[in-house]
């Protein structure tokens, strides 16, 4: 290969490097945002592998989880301990609705992970960053509630899940260099 053919060839490789890099910033922070969902949903556990605090055990009246319930049977159950007077926690509310109670999860309707996105993929001139987080208003607060109360973001990556990210954009960036 010719010094011409040389330089040529890492024209191309930077053309398409260029080119690129923005969509494979999306696609690693899609990655991102479906390892992390899956890391606290499926395990309950932190960025540094820790549990997050139990579900609330703080019992209040029932009838403040009046129609907050999944289905018409948990409502049901809901509403016999309103009229019995009963207080109820939000982890009893988890039980009645079916769902786990621990390890804590963040999922109850799953509608704030659903809106848990890329939300901008943005060049510099060392390469893109990329900003993950709640892609509605209401995902949003609740991201940022239940950080607040956790005293850590329940989205942060753990350090597993970037190398996992990583690696993609170097194969990524060897299958230019070496195709």
């Amino acid at each position: 290969m010719t010094i011409s053919e040389l330089q040529d060839k890492i024209a191309r490789i930077e053309r398409r490097l260029d080119s690129e890099i923005e969509a494979q910033g999306a696609k690693a922070g899609a990655d991102l945002v479906a390892l992390v969902t899956n890391r606290v949903v499926q395990t309950g556990k932190a960025n540094d592998g820790s549990n997050f605090t139990p579900y609330s055990a703080t019992a209040v009246p029932a009838y403040l989880f009046y129609g907050k319930s999944r289905s018409g049977g948990a409502e049901a159950r809901v509403r016999a301990k309103g009229k019995k007077k009963e207080k109820i926690s939000y982890r009893d509310f988890r039980e009645l609705n079916n769902l786990n109670t621990a390890p804590k999860n963040f999922e109850f309707t799953g509608a704030m992970w659903r809106g848990f996105s890329v939300l901008n993929v943005q060049r510099s001139a060392s390469g893109v960053t990329v900003v993950i987080g709640g892609r509605n208003e209401d995902s949003e607060n609740k991201m940022t509630w239940n950080s607040e109360r956790e005293k850590k973001s329940i989205i942060r990556p753990s350090r597993q899940e970037l190398a996992i990210v990583q690696g993609n954009l170097q194969r990524w960036v060897n299958g230019i260099i070496n195709g």
